[in-house]
């Protein structure tokens, strides 16, 4: 596999990874070994969570008995059909910055981190952010929240706007902004099995709060 990637110029950022946007966040994945299928490219979404239950897999372990987060992908290496894969993955991000001026730029004043002399700085204490990335039969889609003031929120449609230029947030029809920001909780509350369940756009999807605590649990007092 592969660091994820540097941009080079998008959007007037110096060089850097830091950002929600395609160009940092993709990763290409190679693999190759016994029962591999040669020669094909599989389009399904794959994080790195899933490289540990992958490879316990390879080597013959019962998942059953480690639950984890990520999902084993040897059925996709292997092409089997009727796989039930996710349509949708967990990003995020925490922005370093401190309350100290950083010295190569005192004219910008706190919060923000690892600047160039003419003050571009590569990242800033509220540059943290939660996603989550779409990728189905019907829908392309890319939700963030930052955690700010502002509570700012980033949409976009993978499909018309590649680039993701457009901010989409709001326009998006109300319902499935709601739906993904519920899929966004969901996803930052999850442990195990429970981070498997159905995307937004997948047919068997439905909001369950109780998700959100699965692994909570009732606290007693000793």
């Amino acid at each position: 596999t592969s660091d994820n990637g540097f941009h080079t110029g998008q959007f007037s950022l110096p060089i850097d990874k830091r950002q929600l946007y395609e160009f940092d966040i993709k990763v290409p994945l190679l693999v190759r070994g016994p029962g591999v299928t040669r020669n094909q490219t599989n389009t399904m979404l794959v994080s790195n969570i899933d490289l540990g239950p992958t490879i316990l897999d390879i080597a013959g372990c019962d998942l059953n008995k480690t639950p984890m987060d990520g999902m084993s992908f040897l059925p996709l290496l292997k092409s089997e059909v009727n796989t039930t894969w996710r349509t949708d993955f967990l990003i995020e991000y925490q922005g370093e910055g401190h309350n100290l001026t950083d010295p190569e730029c005192p004219v910008l004043g706190s919060g923000v981190a690892q600047c160039f002399p003419d003050c571009v700085c590569e990242d800033a204490f509220n540059n943290t952010y939660a996603c989550v990335r779409t990728l189905s039969a019907s829908s392309d889609l890319q939700y963030c929240e930052f955690d700010d003031a502002e509570v700012f929120v980033e949409v976009y449609n993978m499909t018309a706007d590649p680039h993701q230029i457009t901010n989409i947030a709001k326009t998006i029809d109300q319902e499935i902004l709601e739906k993904m920001n519920h899929r966004l909780m969901m996803l930052q509350s999850c442990s195990g099995a429970s981070c498997h369940s159905p995307g937004v756009f997948d047919p068997s999807y439905k909001f369950d709060p109780q998700l959100m605590f699965i692994n909570h649990g009732d606290r007693k007092s000793t």
